[in-house]
């Protein structure tokens, strides 16, 4: 082959180019992981038609005339970097090799190598490659995957047409919304499609089947309100696939080997692909284990989440305008005070100038410089902090200006016509299953400053209710006190203890009478970072002690709680053994860093098993309580909702009269989630705003 290669056989078989002539297609389409220019505006599709319509690349720009005006103009534009795109991806073949790959014994894939490859691909679920070991011991090449095709028969029509088709159907139809398009598939290759009109309409016509489809959520509100979803492609591509970057339709498709073949609307295709891979994923989860959590939890979380993005939370644009403009007056009196002490004006934003002015103007001592300059991230500030006064204030400016851009000149140009936000929850992002939010981001407002505490307070409920907050009390810990049996720790939370003050007189040998709030700070910080997995290094970071001292402080933790370390132990060695570690709802995550080649990766790794445990349960059990209080409340007929999750924390707006009976549902939903021992508790608070309610 011209160029060919293993990638130029497999993608010239999806995009269905000869292999001969994938260079010539690489030449149009580019390729940007090696920085490989192409013809703008021409991509795989374009690419593909141009090719197999007229042959190779040459051939293309020969009939660069017969293309639209801006198609034309690229190609001619363009002609010089397709071509030397071309040359560059042509592999030289002609490199003198005096050594036959028979003779490297490496390569001999006898039966002890073949048991051991056997043993890696079960560990770390490569699937696939298992399945080629036959063909790989057997001295026969590999075959490339050939992509499925799944042929499609579109049959235009409208939303009561479809409903009468559907009329007697009980089978899942996939559907997928696209550019104004919708399309139904009940079962390839028959694939109903119409342009999206009234959404309503569409919704009706869906409600007596069941419905699959790829990120529910971002299906235009109006078409998703009514609609239960009976499977989501995006939702279990995640719980299957938990470290991918993405989990886009068209991607899941390709790792898949699928392709839909006779019909270039993108609706329609969509619809065939999402039917197709759903069918897979339903047997891949069964087969995993993880059915009950994407049944019982993550499907039913889809819904709970929409109707939560369509709701928002009401903010108070004036009150958050006030905050914003006592900030700045602030920021800017302290960057001119920062000025004066740095002895002139510089940009304090930018890490070069401030590296400047604080290790060669200042003469202060470097402790990191990389090779864009010194450091001066909050921890070189932190060791910097008793050299200077310009450092407290420079930590204190920063602390303001990026509160004022990520909230406080934001929040108010989000807003609807009603003030209120409409944040997007992310379902499936984070390894361990937690939950995030974006545009904007409600969850890292920080509450621990005064500035993040007024921010808060401009969070508000509508006129005629009030804001209710559900927060697990202290849940990771009880997690930990659960999963490893510590006695102590478990009857510490069973007899309402302060647990970090039990803690503290623990470690420390103290009456718990005796124990003051700065020790108490301590075995707080020593009880979440056995949680974290943190080192005497970063807790010596945390408290600003010595890392001996820090050290002493988890050996002594462990040696009063043995059973966590037991705990510890056991959880790190079975992930080493599976490759993956599991929550206590069964939410399953591989972590290959435990193979890591360093002892920092390595150590990343033990880290990352036990907390995902911990954080991973917890993100689980608030999960569930989330569907749970959702249920709940609509069958209580209730009119309260739902509007933010904060992590361990959920806000409810509540009708006044409603306080008493909502505040013992949600309540009760979350303490029922898990069975824990020590049980789950919950702390509630109601006030006008979130900062009320907190308090």
């Amino acid at each position: 082959l011209r160029g060919g290669n293993a990638r130029d056989v497999v993608e010239g078989i999806k995009v269905k180019v000869a292999a001969e002539l994938m260079t010539d297609y690489r030449g149009l389409v580019g390729d940007n992981s090696d920085n490989l220019k192409g013809v703008p505006g021409i991509g795989e599709k374009t690419a593909t038609q141009l090719i197999v319509k007229y042959g190779d690349l040459e051939a293309v720009l020969a009939h660069a005339h017969e293309q639209s005006p801006k198609r034309k103009e690229n190609l001619i534009a363009a002609a010089d970097d397709a071509r030397q795109t071309r040359d560059l991806s042509v592999i030289e073949t002609a490199v003198p090799m005096e050594l036959e790959l028979e003779d490297v014994p490496s390569l001999d894939l006898g039966p002890s190598r073949r048991a051991a490859l056997e043993e890696i691909f079960t560990r770390f679920e490569f699937g696939s490659l298992a399945r080629r070991l036959d063909e790989l011991t057997s001295g026969l090449p590999p075959a490339a995957p050939v992509a499925v095709g799944i042929e499609v028969a579109p049959v235009e029509c409208g939303p009561e047409e479809l409903a009468m088709r559907l009329l007697d159907s009980s089978a899942p139809v996939a559907l997928a919304v696209v550019e104004g398009r919708w399309a139904v598939c009940a079962a390839p290759p028959t694939v109903l499609a119409g342009d999206l009109g009234p959404p309503p309409a569409l919704a009706r016509a869906l409600s007596r089947v069941p419905v699959i489809c790829h990120d529910f959520k971002s299906l235009p509100h109006a078409v998703s309100a009514g609609l239960v979803p009976s499977h989501d492609t995006m939702v279990a591509g995640y719980l299957l696939e938990p470290r991918r970057r993405g989990y886009d339709l068209d991607e899941l498709a390709s790792d898949a080997s699928i392709d839909v073949v006779g019909s270039e609307d993108s609706a329609v295709r969509a619809a065939a692909l999402t039917h197709v891979i759903a069918e897979r994923q339903v047997e891949a989860l069964r087969r995993e284990g993880l059915e009950p959590l994407f049944r019982e939890v993550e499907l039913p979380l889809v819904s709970v989440l929409a109707d939560m993005e369509r709701t928002g939370v009401a903010l108070d644009t004036h009150r958050l305008g006030e905050i914003a403009h006592r900030v700045r007056d602030r920021a800017d009196e302290l960057r001119d005070t920062i000025w004066e002490l740095a002895g002139g004006e510089f940009v304090i934003d930018s890490p070069k100038q401030l590296g400047h002015v604080l290790f060669e103007t200042l003469g202060l001592p470097t402790f990191r410089k990389g090779k864009t300059g010194f450091s001066t991230d909050r921890r070189v500030l932190k060791l910097l902090e008793s050299r200077h006064p310009i450092i407290a204030l420079i930590g204190e400016y920063r602390e303001l200006t990026k509160l004022d851009g990520t909230y406080l000149s934001a929040l108010p140009l989000l807003v609807d016509d009603e003030n209120r936000l409409h944040t997007t929850f992310n379902q499936t992002v984070a390894e361990t299953g937690r939950l995030s939010s974006v545009n904007p981001n409600l969850q890292n407002i920080p509450v621990r400053t005064a500035i993040g505490r007024e921010i808060r307070g401009a969070f508000i409920a509508r006129e005629g209710y009030t804001l209710a907050s559900f927060d697990y009390s202290q849940v990771e810990l009880r997690i930990l006190a659960h999963c490893s049996g510590e006695p102590t720790l478990a009857g510490a939370f069973r007899a309402g203890e302060d647990v970090h003050r039990a803690t503290a007189a623990e470690v420390f040998g103290m009456d718990p009478a005796d124990v003051d709030r700065q020790t108490r700070d301590r075995a707080k910080a020593v009880n979440f970072g056995i949680v974290y997995g943190i080192s005497a290094f970063g807790l010596s970071e945390q408290l600003n002690i010595e890392r001996d001292e820090a050290q002493a402080y988890i050996d002594t933790y462990l040696a009063r709680y043995p059973r966590v370390q037991s705990f510890i132990d056991a959880t790190i060695a079975a992930a080493a053994q599976d490759g993956y570690v599991t929550t206590l709802l069964g939410r399953r995550r591989p972590i290959p860093e435990l193979l890591g080649r360093t002892v920092q990766q390595r150590n990343l790794g033990e880290r990352l098993a036990v907390n995902t445990v911990i954080q991973g349960s917890a993100a689980d059990i608030i999960k569930v309580a989330m569907v749970r209080a959702h249920a709940a409340i609509a069958a209580a007929g209730m009119a309260a909702r739902m509007v933010l999750q904060i992590h361990d924390e959920l806000l409810v707006e509540v009708p006044a009269d409603e306080v008493t009976q909502v505040s013992a549902i949600v309540r009760d939903a979350m303490i029922g989630a898990y069975a824990l021992d020590p049980p789950l508790e919950v702390d509630v608070g109601v006030g006008e705003t979130w900062l009320d309610a907190k308090s």
